[in-house]
């Protein structure tokens, strides 16, 4: 349970990520084993290039082995079935090496590193290591369970077969076990990196982000690693270590390029770092020498040692550095998007002047006088006969329909929606933004709502009608309550609005005389005598042809 607290990040994705390529999931058969045959032959040559390198004479060892990074690595981005490709290149190298019998030496040697190999991979995979290293959790995914605990269980099988095979001195065997495992770590740490994180410097150049700086950047952190690390005259200039001073570059590096930065950062420094010191160059074999004040001691492993941690701690941090970074970005973003579907859930509600002011003071009491507004009602007729023939999804969804193609309407037109109370359609013209052809906006907005409800009926084989009422004049708009709250109305222009709608006529627009005078005589109108609760008979009328209309 402790492990599985310390790996874990703050958010775990349910879905497993797929660490392998697409193309190596479609090999079978022959085309299978021609790629594990060819891996094979990669590991070989690669164990041969490794000991072309000049190694200096006063060393024992190389700092690194190459080949178990690479065949990690090769089973992580192709899938666990690779596996024999890394026993058939351990028994290939011990076939094709002088000196070294495949009986039981090679097999034990092929047994130890599929077994490193397939338990590191194993578990990246189990706890869901994300190949793109944009996360701090696969970070430590990488350098925990892909790096220390296969090597760990590397070094102390070898170690055993060490006892088992030479005789070993018991004083010996912790040195072996750390110098086997700090290798094979130190290996991993530096290959799975500059691998892994080859796409994102690909995909920085192909975005055109920072190249300029980016080069710059790299060509100084390189030449400031060939002057630590490989320059033959440096401890002429300056005698004393300097190998921490590239670390200021590759910080800034993964700070400022994220990924990108730190795959370069990591390559240039371990590859400078590693071939200065295999050519006897670099300030780390001074810590090979240790001075008594009889005598001077001097022992190689140390040196190997130091370069070893200092690769350790330089790809740790510039990694986690990076991480970081993406992290951040990516909860940036995140924020950045919630942020934006909130403003829009807010618009929804309010009118985008109204939110502006309530963000500003959430206290502000919120009412507006306007001198002259006009008020649509509308309302579905015969609807509670409908909602009674209709099951309540399907009622849901006609209405639906049928209001955000009405919303549609209202958007096109410049107006403000209000609300909707059942089957009722409620929306305003001239506010919060104040505009003279009020009245002719929401006149064409009905007129359209007709057209729209015409195409409904067509669409659902059944006859819809509504009644639409209009009303000219003043009201007061704001906002009130502390929950659910909405941008509304009040006045008496409102009320005779909702008054013209439930006394209109199927499938006809009533306005007031009012909004008649409003629209300036540019729609021809039939007058009628309707009783209006609360205010007796008034003169309104029905909305015919557009005299713009005609005359065109």
């Amino acid at each position: 349970m402790a492990a599985t607290n310390l790996l874990s990040g703050p958010s775990l994705a349910k879905q497993r990520p797929d660490l392998t390529l697409p193309w190596a999931q479609r090999l079978h058969g022959w085309r299978y084993l021609s790629m594990v045959l060819l891996l094979a032959l990669g590991y070989r040559t690669l164990v041969v290039l490794v000991f072309k390198l000049p190694l200096s004479p006063d060393l024992p060892a190389y700092p690194f082995w190459p080949p178990i990074a690479y065949a990690q690595l090769v089973v992580v981005l192709l899938g666990l079935r690779f596996w024999p490709a890394v026993t058939l290149g351990s028994l290939l190298n011990t076939v094709w090496s002088d000196g070294q019998s495949l009986w039981p030496e090679g097999l034990f040697a092929a047994a130890n590193n599929t077994a490193q190999v397939f338990l590191g991979v194993w578990l990246l995979s189990r706890f869901r290591f994300d190949r793109q290293l944009s996360r701090l959790r696969d970070v430590r995914l990488l350098i925990v369970l892909g790096a220390m605990v296969p090597s760990a269980v590397s070094a102390t099988v070898g170690v055993v077969n060490c006892c088992l095979v030479d005789a070993v001195s018991l004083v010996h065997l912790g040195s072996i076990w750390f110098n086997w495992w700090i290798g094979n770590v130190t290996s991993i740490l530096i290959f799975f990196p500059v691998a892994l994180l080859l796409p994102a410097c690909w995909q920085q150049i192909q975005a055109r982000q920072r190249l300029w700086e980016g080069g710059a950047w790299a060509v100084l952190l390189a030449g400031l690693a060939w002057y630590v690390f490989v320059a033959p005259d440096r401890y002429v200039v300056a005698h004393y270590l300097l190998m921490y001073l590239p670390f200021p570059l590759a910080i800034w590096g993964a700070i400022r390029l994220g990924r990108a930065g730190a795959g370069v950062a990591i390559s240039l420094t371990t590859s400078l770092a590693c071939w200065g010191f295999i050519m006897g160059c670099g300030p780390f074999l001074h810590f090979s020498v240790t001075r008594g004040e009889n005598a001077t001691m001097v022992s190689p492993e140390q040196a190997i040692l130091a370069l070893q941690a200092y690769l350790c701690i330089l790809i740790g941090v510039t990694l986690a550095l990076a991480a970081g970074v993406t992290e951040q970005d990516a909860i940036k973003a995140d924020l950045a998007d919630e942020k934006e579907k909130s403003e829009q859930l807010l618009l929804n509600i309010l009118p985008q002047p109204i939110a502006q002011r309530l963000k500003q003071d959430q206290k502000a009491t919120i009412a507006d006088q306007f001198a002259e507004v006009t008020v649509l009602f509308a309302d579905i007729v015969d609807f509670t006969k409908l909602s009674a023939e209709l099951p309540p999804r399907d009622l849901v969804v006609l209405l639906n329909d049928i209001f955000s193609a009405f919303d549609d309407l209202a958007d096109h037109y410049g107006l403000e929606k209000i609300k909707t109370i059942g089957d009722a359609y409620m929306v305003v013209g001239g506010l919060p933004d104040r505009r003279d052809d009020h009245a002719l906006a929401i006149v064409a907005m009905a007129q359209a709502m007709r057209s729209v409800l015409q195409e409904v009926s067509q669409q659902y084989g059944r006859t819809f009608q509504m009644r639409i009422g209009i009303n000219t004049g003043p009201v007061v708009a704001g906002v009130i309550g502390t929950k659910k709250f909405i941008y509304d109305l009040w006045g008496d222009t409102v009320n005779i609005a909702s008054r013209m709608e439930s006394a209109g006529l199927a499938n006809e627009i009533q306005i007031t005389a009012a909004t008649h005078q409003a629209l300036q005589g540019c729609y021809d109108v039939e007058s009628r005598q309707v009783q209006v609760k609360g205010k007796g008979w008034m003169t309104t009328y029905l909305l015919r042809q557009s005299r713009l209309a005609a005359t065109r």
